[in-house]
């Protein structure tokens, strides 16, 4: 049950690689060269993305977004002070106590699995090349 959410992950790339396929014609054109063609789309696509949320999960680990939390919790103490409380103090202790509670970058599945779909687009692409 502890992989599960790997299973799942994949799955949902799989899926929307398929739906990518089906919309670039992998059964509705008759040519062989399309069909791959549009395979090798599906798979492009979800690496592209799978690669950007990876890298942007990645990043998030080091602390790079940190400023914006700090600013918009500022921000929003000052539009709506007495609800809202400044409990956020200044930026350098904000910082130092979002690093103590950073976990790091221990693994990323997303980047992984974006990986693996870049190499299948590349091989789907060889293969395109090979059949045109």
């Amino acid at each position: 049950m502890k992989n599960m959410k790997y299973y799942v992950q994949a799955g949902v790339g799989l899926l929307l690689a398929f739906v990518i396929m089906v919309y670039r014609g992998l059964f509705s054109k008759p040519e062989l060269s399309d069909k791959v063609m549009a395979i090798g789309d599906g798979f492009t696509v979800v690496a592209v993305l799978y690669l950007g949320f990876g890298a942007i999960m990645w990043v998030s680990t080091m602390g790079f977004f940190d400023i914006f939390a700090y600013a918009a919790k500022k921000a929003a103490h000052a539009i709506v002070p007495g609800v809202i409380q400044d409990d956020v103090g200044r930026y350098y202790e904000y910082k130092v106590e979002k690093e103590t509670k950073r976990k790091g970058f221990l693994e990323n599945f997303t980047l992984k699995l974006g990986a693996i779909f870049l190499v299948l687009s590349v091989v789907f692409l060889i293969i395109w090349y090979q059949v045109v």
